[in-house]
C-alpha cells in the first residue's frame, strides 16, 4: 500500500532514504532546516541504486514522487514522518585522532529540536519514526516526553553509506522499538521493504541492538586487523588464514569483514563504541570491551604507520586514499586519517591524496617515493608508481611491479600469486 511519507533530516542518510522510499511508490515529502539540502542535486554521486551497481541518481526520473516542502505543509499531508537527523559526537570521538581518556554521550540537540518542531507544527497526531542513532535509554528519557499523543517508533536502519538503497530494500531484519501507543504506518512501510524477520521490541532493546550491531562489526574488523598484524610478524600467510576463517560459516556466521585492510571506520562504528564506553562508565560496569576494541584499532593503525616509515627508508611518504571505505569520499571515522594524524604527531611529513580527485591537483613526488594504500580505489592500486618506489599495501591488492618494492602486509608473494 502506497503512503504519503515525511522525511525530516536530509543529510548523507536522510536524502537517499527519501529517494528510496519514493522509488517504492510512496509519495515522499522531505524537509531539512538547511535549505541547501532540499534538492535532489544534493544527493551524493557515490550513492548506488537498489541494485548496488548503478548510481542512485540514474534512478531518479521526472515522475519520481518526491518533493520538498516546509515542515508545516509536510505535516498537513503525511501519514507518518521519519526523523533522520544527526546525533553527532565531538570531533575527538570520531576515531581519526588518538583515543582520549574522556568520554561523552552523543549530541541530541538537533534530534530534540526536530521532534519538538514536528510536535508543535502537526495539526493532528502523526506517527513519528526515529531513525537516528541513540544510546539505550535516550528515547524514553529525552524523546518520548516530547511527543504527547503522537505514536513514537524507534526504527534505526542498518545500512552502509554508498549503498543505502540496496541495504534498505534487502534488510537482514526489521527492528521496531515501540511504546504503549500503537503505531500502524511506520511498521507497515518498513515491513514492506523486504521479507526479513521483524522484531517488535521495547525502545531500550532496539537502541541497544543498534549500537551493539556496530560493536560486533568493529570487533570483527579489529580481530581481522590483529590477525593480519600477527601474520606479518610471524610469517603466516594472512590470505590463507582468511580463506580458512571464511569457511567457518557455522560459528563465525559470515565472511563479511574477514579480510586484510585498514582498521574499522566510518561515521558510525568508532563513535558508537566510544559512546558505549561512556555509557558503561556511567553504569559502573567493570568491563569495557568497547574501549579495548578502540585501543586495539589504534594500536594496529599505529603499527601500520611505523611499518610504513620503516619500509620507506628515507623516501618521501605518500598516503593514497583516506576515505573510510572504497566507493565513498567520507573521511569521518577513517583509520587512514587516524594514521596520517599519528604520523604527523610523530614528526613525519606525509603527502595525502585523500580521494582519487586529488591525484590531479596534488604535486606528488616525480621520483621514487614510499606509497601507502589507505583506501584501495582502482586509481590508487593502479597508480603509476615511479621506479625505485616502495608500496605498502595492507589490502593485499597491489600486484608485483617491475622496479617497485611492494610490501603486502601479512601476505607472502607465493600465497598472493595463488589467491
Amino acid at each position: 500500500m502506497a503512503a504519503t511519507i515525511g522525511v525530516v533530516g536530509l543529510g548523507k542518510l536522510g536524502l537517499p532514504i527519501a529517494v528510496t522510499l519514493a522509488l517504492q511508490g510512496h509519495e515522499v515529502i522531505a524537509y531539512d532546516r538547511d535549505s541547501s539540502r532540499m534538492d535532489l542535486a544534493a544527493l551524493s554521486a557515490l550513492e548506488l541504486g537498489p541494485d548496488a551497481t548503478s548510481s542512485l541518481h540514474a534512478c531518479i526520473g521526472e515522475d519520481l514522487p518526491v518533493r520538498f516542502a516546509s515542515l508545516d505543509e509536510l505535516l498537513s499531508l503525511v501519514d507518518c514522518v521519519f526523523v533522520v537527523v544527526d546525533t553527532p559526537h565531538g570531533p575527538t570521538f570520531e576515531g581519526i585522532t588518538p583515543l582520549p581518556d574522556s568520554r561523552s554521550d552523543f549530541g541530541y540537540v538537533s534530534l530534540i529540536a526536530a521532534v519538538r518542531s514536528i510536535v508543535d507544527a502537526a495539526p493532528r497526531p502523526v506517527e513519528i519514526g526515529i531513525m537516528s542513532t541513540v544510546l539505550p535509554g535516550t528515547i524514553r528519557s529525552q524523546i518520548l516526553p516530547l511527543v504527547g499523543e503522537h505514536p513514537l517508533v524507534y526504527c534505526p536502519q542498518f545500512v552502509a553509506m554508498g549503498r543505502v538503497a540496496a541495504d534498505l530494500l534487502r534488510p537482514e531484519f526489521t527492528l521496531l522499538g515501540c511504546g504503549e501507543q500503537t503505531a500502524v504506518m511506520v511498521p507497515e512501510i518498513l515491513g514492506g521493504l523486504g521479507s526479513a524477520k521483524r522484531f517488535v521490541v521495547s525502545y531500550e532493546t532496539a537502541e541497544l541492538a543498534k549500537v551493539a550491531y556496530n560493536t560486533f562489526v568493529s570487533a570483527k574488523v579489529t580481530v581481522s586487523n590483529l590477525v593480519q598484524w600477527m601474520a606479518h610478524e610471524t610469517g603466516a600467510d594472512v590470505l590463507d588464514v582468511f580463506r580458512i576463517l571464511r569457511s567457518a560459516d557455522q560459528r563465525l556466521t559470515s565472511d563479511a569483514y574477514l579480510g586484510p585492510g585498514m582498521g574499522d571506520g566510518g561515521p558510525c562504528h568508532p563513535r558508537d563504541n566510544i559512546a558505549l564506553s561512556w555509557l558503561f562508565r556511567q553504569k559502573g560496569a567493570g568491563a569495557d570491551l568497547f574501549t579495548d576494541v578502540m585501543r586495539a584499532r589504534q594500536a594496529y593503525v599505529e603499527w601500520l604507520g611505523n611499518a610504513f616509515r620503516e619500509y620507506a627508508g628515507g623516501l618521501p611518504l605518500v598516503l593514497l586514499g583516506t576515505a573510510f571505505k572504497p566507493g565513498s569520499d567520507i573521511q569521518t571515522g577513517s583509520s587512514a586519517v587516524l594514521m596520517a594524524t599519528l604520523l604527523n604527531q610523530a614528526g613525519a611529513a606525509v603527502t595525502v591524496a585523500a580521494t582519487k580527485a586529488h591525484l590531479s591537483t596534488l604535486s606528488l613526488p616525480a621520483g621514487a617515493a614510499a606509497f601507502f594504500i589507505g583506501c584501495p580505489e582502482p586509481e590508487f592500486v593502479e597508480y603509476p608508481f615511479p621506479a625505485g618506489s616502495v608500496v605498502v599495501d595492507p589490502w593485499c591488492v597491489v600486484p608485483d611491479l617491475d622496479g617497485v618494492r611492494v610490501h603486502r602486509i601479512g601476505a607472502t608473494p607465493v600465497a598472493y600469486a595463488q589467491s
